[in-house]
């Protein structure tokens, strides 16, 4: 029950909310909604996907059509696996500036016939085992089951089944010094690449989990056959947890995989990487940096050659920097971009003359996320284009729904002794040594820093592991294992060997001769001396082998 008194406070209280809003006219203010802030993610992304709308020939007149053109590309990027790429020379996507004021531009080649993706449904069984084409490559290789990028008639096959269970680990189906085994029933395969008599496999065994036993089974019979060893690089926990540990297999974890999730990255949400955001809005500023953008996803837009080979120029250019180097390098898989190209998606930036100046690689993995590698900027091109291209990797695949961006491996700064099992204790030690000492001369330990910044997803990170089903490494294993990872053991000694005359040199006040010999090695020379340095490795035995 009311008393009174608040009755009469009520009544007053009313009384003054009244006089208020006469003194304002009669009536209540106006409530202001305050604009929701357009993200410059979600900027980029409506850039990119304009350019897909207008790109696609033939359907730039009707809005409807319009719509209905982008959908390939989106499908793609989603859940659609291309059977093969689209044989038409239709051009890229264009460029535009990121701009709210911004029109897309038609294709220059928009009267050109569109082409539509072929699909595949994902059953288990996606090669065809009385195919003409395997078996006449089967018969060629008695009935090996062995293959390479090089087997035009088998490239369809195998994006085929790494679409279905490609991880970040293997990398390697776009290199060409790697091998295809395809097992009888044609429903997986294994990666590898042969080094030294030891065949080092890349990433999981590519079937589903059930298959993994009769594969390598089938695996082992061919090496048999030809006397071969195995090791597994990059294999995810689950396939240490299903195959390694039960069967008592050496392991070391020697690396962490790093996930971005372009729905819930703080970069892009703008609340880190100020410094990121900043420069990245600069570049493409039209009164600034003038730098445009693009996509390009061969399965969809059709072949165009000339882009193709711009975008391999900068690749190449890109890598003879780095091998021009000539401190010890590790982690760089030679790539051929375009050697699986229905799995493939390609952003790239030019500069202000319309030179590409950057591009970055977007791979399809079987879980549906993707794996950015290369992502690189011309040796020339001005600073913060790398940046650049994962932000609109992000923003393509933010657009799709996409939760998984890989960034690739991420090698371990040291081991502690439960990184490594299956060892004698005076082998862990020693393999844990001889790690570290490894790790401290190669340019890795930024790569971490690098991934930091863009703030990973840790609930996404998974390790990764070296698998060794022989038993304790030999020489042999560990130079396949250098081979695969791009070190040049040659390297690191020498610059063992140039630390230790700096020292002598410091040490005694003399003069400091940092090039052992006086001059710089030419390739050949190079990479002679690399050989014999191995073949002087696999002469000695080392101090764990049994």
């Amino acid at each position: 029950m009311t008393t009174p008194t608040e009755s009469h406070e009520e009544t007053t209280m009313t009384k003054k909310k009244r006089s208020r809003r006469a003194r304002k006219g009669g009536a209540p203010a106006p409530i202001e909604i305050k604009q929701k802030k357009t993200l410059f993610v979600d900027e980029i992304g409506d850039v990119l996907v304009d350019q897909l709308l207008y790109e696609t020939p033939n359907c730039i007149d009707d809005d409807d059509n319009i719509v209905a053109s982008s959908l390939p590309l989106i499908d793609h990027l989603r859940n659609n696996i291309t059977a093969r790429p689209a044989a038409s020379s239709c051009s890229s996507s264009a460029t535009f500036h990121t701009t709210s004021h911004s029109s897309p531009a038609t294709s220059v080649n928009s009267r050109e016939r569109s082409v539509s993706p072929l699909r595949i449904s994902a059953k288990v069984d996606v090669l065809n085992q009385n195919s003409d084409c395997f078996n006449a490559k089967a018969e060629s290789r008695d009935q090996d089951g062995v293959y390479g990028l090089d087997d035009f008639e088998t490239i369809t096959a195998i994006q085929e089944i790494a679409a279905l269970h490609g991880r970040v680990a293997h990398m390697g189906i776009l290199d060409h010094s790697y091998r295809f085994f395809v097992n009888k029933a044609r429903t997986g395969a294994l990666s590898f690449k042969p080094q030294n008599g030891v065949l080092v496999i890349g990433g999981d065994p590519l079937c589903n989990k059930d298959e993994i036993p009769e594969l390598l089974s089938e695996f082992a019979a061919y090496r048999q056959r030809h006397h071969l060893s195995i090791a597994f690089m990059g294999a995810s926990e689950s396939f240490l947890n299903d195959h390694a540990k039960p069967n008592g297999w050496t392991t070391i974890r020697f690396a962490t995989e790093r996930v971005l999730n372009p729905q819930t990255n703080e970069v892009i949400l703008e609340n880190s990487g100020k410094r990121i955001l900043t420069k990245s809005r600069q570049l493409i500023n039209k009164n600034k940096g003038g730098i445009t953008m693009g996509v390009y996803a061969p399965a969809v837009h059709g072949i165009n050659q000339e882009l193709q080979t711009n975008l391999i120029t900068i690749y190449d250019s890109w890598r003879a920097e780095r091998n021009a180097s000539t401190s010890p390098q590790a982690f760089i898989t030679v790539y051929d971009p375009f050697a699986v190209p229905a799995l493939m998606t390609f952003i790239y930036t030019r500069a202000p003359d319309g030179t590409i100046n950057g591009f970055a690689g977007l791979r399809r993995l079987g879980s549906g996320g993707y794996h950015i590698d290369p992502c690189i900027a011309a040796p020339d091109s001005v600073n913060g284009i790398s940046d650049l291209l994962l932000i609109m990797a992000m923003a393509l695949l933010r657009r799709a729904g996409v939760t998984y961006l890989g960034l690739g491996v991420e090698p371990l700064q040291s081991l502690t002794s439960e990184d490594v099992t299956g060892m004698p204790w005076p082998c862990n030690k020693f393999t844990r040594g001889l790690y570290g000492h490894a790790f401290h001369r190669l340019p890795i330990g930024g790569k971490k820093a690098y991934h930091d910044k863009f703030r990973p997803d840790p609930a996404q990170d998974s390790d990764l592991y070296l698998i060794f089903p022989s038993g304790i490494p030999s020489p042999r294993h560990v130079l396949a294992m250098t081979h695969m990872a791009n070190i040049s053991l040659w390297k690191i000694f020498r610059a063992d060997v140039e630390a230790f005359v700096l020292t002598r040199k410091l040490k005694a006040g003399g003069e400091v001769v940092m090039s052992v010999g006086g001059k710089k090695e030419g390739s050949t020379e190079q990479t002679d001396k690399e050989k014999e340095f191995e073949e002087e490795v696999l002469a000695l035995h080392a101090p764990c082998v049994l």
